[in-house]
């Protein structure tokens, strides 16, 4: 057993080594920088701001799975969505936390308490904490949640969406919490934090791409949050995210982005003041 552990430790140690210079020869970034584009037209990621780590992570994502090149990896990229998924996953591991922003959440909460917004869509929903803080803080402040409330969390990562089903956390993402809430609506499960399943009744959770042609058949909703995503996107990504959020916004529905994401007013909104908060409210 112990011989197997010393084998095991090895193996991890060496996963976090460069690679060595026979491989760094067989792997030619002209090739990934194909892949990126290809990242970049599917999936809006623009990395070239941080293309000298990003090449690099995929260079040590290709070598864990087998391949020999990035051509290698390219071309298995066209055929399997399995493979795909988890480079994806590997690329865009976010970190989020309850309560982040929380002036926009007690705005869109005084929206919700007039029944202006009951179906809500977290677009990209992460790990859950955004979804899940909605559904919190209604229930601190106001002590209840409305029966007809329901929040969508959408995300192209599907670790992060296993991890939004289970609901589970560590203790860094309820840091912000009071430890009231923690105590009240939290079952600690070891090292984990599992929010209690009465919030999961308001959720729903799905693998969508916001750039997918058919990403309007998700239906349509009073408000949206897309906060934190677009700071990945160029100008002209953003315009394409905010024309297919556009899609499946209400008319005089609002629109919460993080304080970085855009530098203009999106096409077809006003932006508008609630409480502490900006937002956008789609006139068209």
């Amino acid at each position: 057993m112990f011989s197997w552990f010393k084998k095991e430790k090895r193996a991890a140690e060496n996963e976090h080594l460069p690679p060595s210079s026979t491989q760094r020869q067989r792997f030619d970034d002209t090739a990934a920088r194909e892949i990126l584009k290809r990242i970049k037209s599917e999936f809006g990621l623009d990395y070239r701001r941080q293309e000298r780590v990003t090449l690099r992570k995929i260079e040590r994502f290709a070598i864990k799975q087998g391949f020999d090149s990035f051509e290698d990896l390219a071309a298995a990229l066209e055929t399997s969505r399995r493979l795909k998924s988890s480079l994806i996953n590997s690329l865009t591991v976010g970190e989020t936390y309850f309560y982040r922003e929380l002036d926009q959440i007690r705005a869109l909460a005084k929206q919700i308490r007039t029944n202006r917004c009951l179906r809500i869509l977290s677009a990209p929903c992460s790990s859950g904490e955004e979804v899940y803080s909605i559904l919190l803080y209604l229930q601190e402040s106001e002590g209840s949640i409305p029966p007809s409330l329901h929040v969508t969390g959408i995300d192209i990562n599907t670790d992060a969406l296993v991890q939004a089903e289970r609901g589970c956390y560590s203790r860094r993402s309820i840091s912000q919490l009071p430890p009231q809430t923690v105590q009240k609506f939290f079952v600690r499960k070891e090292e984990s934090f599992c929010i209690d399943a009465r919030f999961r009744r308001h959720t729903s959770f799905a693998h969508e791409n916001i750039f997918d042609p058919k990403f309007h058949l998700l239906g349509s909703f009073d408000a949206i949050l897309s906060r934190n995503m677009m700071i990945y996107f160029t100008d002209e990504e953003k315009r394409r995210a905010l024309s297919q959020l556009r899609r499946v916004l209400k008319p005089g529905g609002l629109l919460f982005l993080g304080h970085a994401d855009i530098s203009f007013v999106p096409e077809g909104f006003e932006k508008i003041h609630l409480e502490r908060s900006v937002c956008y409210r789609l006139t068209g």
